[in-house]
């Protein structure tokens, strides 16, 4: 009688390797997606405060443009290093000017967030309005090119902006420089 071979099947030790390979290979692919992910978050970050600091600069030399001045005061702001008060022409329903007459617009910071306020004059069909233009703000500067805030021709803004993602932080800072429409 010969005997039989049992042996068609998968040895103990076989199936551990086996189990070993392919746990080591989920623990790569883990590994590699929380990696990803890390990545994503942080380009995410700087994305989103990129894109916070240029519109709130764009915003700002939008504004700036229109201005006939700045003011060293108006209602409850004053100017500073962190308060932009501009004075800006009121318009008419057809978008005209109207002579002697100002709206006014204020930037100013509070909580890490700037803002910006319309204050139309009772003439102006400009909406009045509060609107967060940049969040997330670490640093604002205003710099007047003259003491004397109606003699100003030209405001320099200087923004910082940063987001935690993951372990980091990104930063960014962005500047720019605007002439009043009256000079």
């Amino acid at each position: 009688m010969t005997p039989k071979n049992y042996s068609r099947g998968f040895t103990l030790v076989e199936t551990l390797v086996v189990l070993f390979i392919f746990s080591l290979g989920i623990v790569i692919i883990f590994d590699m997606f929380l990696a990803q992910n890390r990545l994503y978050r942080t380009q995410t970050a700087q994305l989103n405060i990129t894109s916070s600091v240029r519109f709130a600069l764009d915003d700002i030399d939008n504004y700036g443009r229109q201005a006939h001045r700045t003011l060293a005061s108006y209602s409850t702001y004053t100017a500073g290093p962190q308060t932009l008060i501009l004075e800006i022409g009121s318009v008419n329903s057809s978008g005209r000017l109207i002579s002697g007459t100002y709206d006014h617009v204020v930037y100013y910071l509070t909580s890490g967030s700037l803002t910006r306020v319309v204050i139309p004059d009772a003439s102006s069909t400009r909406p009045s309005s509060t609107r967060v233009v940049a969040v997330n703000v670490t640093a604002l500067t205003f710099t007047y090119n003259n003491a004397d805030y109606t003699s100003v021709t030209q405001v320099d803004t200087s923004l910082t902006c940063a987001e935690s993602a993951s372990i980091q932080t990104r930063t960014y800072t962005g500047s720019s420089k605007t002439k009043l429409r009256s000079y």
